[in-house]
């Protein structure tokens, strides 16, 4: 029974860390994106291969499938809702994840986006324990297992596993019973690091709850235009150097006609230079950093300085309007939500009880 015990714990460890930094590392999407579906695929055999250097191929590849199951949820409740999102992208021993260009508009939306994620890989993990009990192979009962798992750990009410974008559609008093629970899972699992994650979001609760409104955000990103260096000879103007810096004067408008959020930049002597996109925030300050010659063109980097509209924030804390949501609603997610996790709660036992400890392979 000790031993039993003592695997829970192990794969807990694994499963924690895999649902709590998957959504952290958007860092390193820009190394994974060789196209919408090239990433996925590239990522997820890099994903495979690296597990399987630890576990069996077949282990290994049950694992990322349930992976991909659990995302693709997410992917096609965003869809259904209007939002787009990227493919998934895998990173090894740390999960998989998308990315949404816009956020979530209210509470019920992202409830709906968050809760396609675990009821997709739920049923996937299903999918391989009846396959397991039908063709008598015993990794899919592994796999099952670890899905059933992971897809629970994610039922957690903290921001932003699944839960705890779930709950807010529920009740946002969950997340408090989010931080409790998250702490006895730390304790008995020993997934130290998914006391990071908890902490973040523990540290954002204080800092909205306890501590003084703080001032509005402000971010940071660049852009780039692409100019003729005949724009500048005919203006009278010298191209700037390198490293030359300077703030630029810049309009921000909207186009009735595709009504796209649009920035125009502006250069000394010449004027309007060029414009593009920004959807983001309100711009405060564009500053150009980076100049670099291409034969007869010349491309100008710009560092854009702006408050995010409440649609692009990280932060799990929005205006209170965000969360208006009607009784009706409240209670179809409550229902869904706690009835997801009583049905995962039971698999995880019916595999431990019922079936004796699978080997990962064949």
């Amino acid at each position: 029974m000790n031993k039993k015990s003592n695997s829970w714990k192990t794969l807990g460890g694994i499963g924690a860390l895999l649902a709590a930094f998957g959504g952290k590392l958007k860092f390193l999407i820009p190394l994974l994106k060789f196209g919408k579906v090239g990433g996925t695929i590239w990522s997820m055999a890099l994903m495979v291969g690296t597990y399987a250097l630890i576990y069996p191929w077949t282990f290994a590849i049950g694992i990322v499938i349930m992976l991909f199951i659990h995302e693709m949820g997410h992917v096609m409740a965003a869809r259904q809702k209007g939002l787009p999102v990227s493919a998934p992208a895998f990173i090894p021993f740390l999960g998989a994840m998308i990315t949404m260009k816009k956020l979530p508009s209210n509470a019920e939306t992202e409830a709906y986006i968050a809760y396609g994620g675990p009821l997709l890989g739920s049923l996937g993990a299903l999918l391989a324990l009846i396959a397991g009990r039908i063709a008598d192979y015993s990794p899919l009962y592994a796999v099952a297992q670890v899905g059933f798992f992971l897809n629970l750990i994610n039922l957690l009410p903290i921001h932003p596993l699944d839960g705890g974008r779930i709950v807010t559609a529920i009740s946002r008093w969950l997340w408090v019973v989010g931080l409790i629970g998250g702490l006895i899972v730390i304790l008995y699992l020993k997934a130290i690091l998914f006391l990071l994650i908890w902490a973040l979001f523990a540290w954002e609760l204080y800092k909205s709850f306890v501590r003084k409104k703080p001032k509005e955000q402000r971010m940071e990103t660049d852009k780039e235009l692409l100019l003729e260096a005949t724009l500048f000879e005919e203006s009278g103007v010298f191209i700037p150097a390198e490293n030359h810096r300077r703030e630029v004067g810049f309009v921000q408008s909207c186009s009735l006609e595709s009504h796209e959020q649009l920035c125009s930049v502006s250069y000394p002597g010449i004027g309007q230079v060029g414009q593009f996109k920004f959807e983001e925030g309100l711009i405060e300050k564009v500053e150009l950093f980076k100049t670099i010659w291409y034969g007869q063109l010349v491309k100008f980097r710009f560092r854009i300085t702006y408050t995010p509209y409440p649609e692009y924030r990280q932060s799990p804390l929005r205006e209170e309007d965000y969360y208006k949501v009607p009784t009706s609603t409240r209670i179809k997610y409550g229902l869904a939500y706690f009835g997801l996790a009583a049905v995962l709660g039971w698999l995880m036992y019916y595999t431990a009880v019922s079936i004796p400890t699978p080997p990962l392979a064949g």
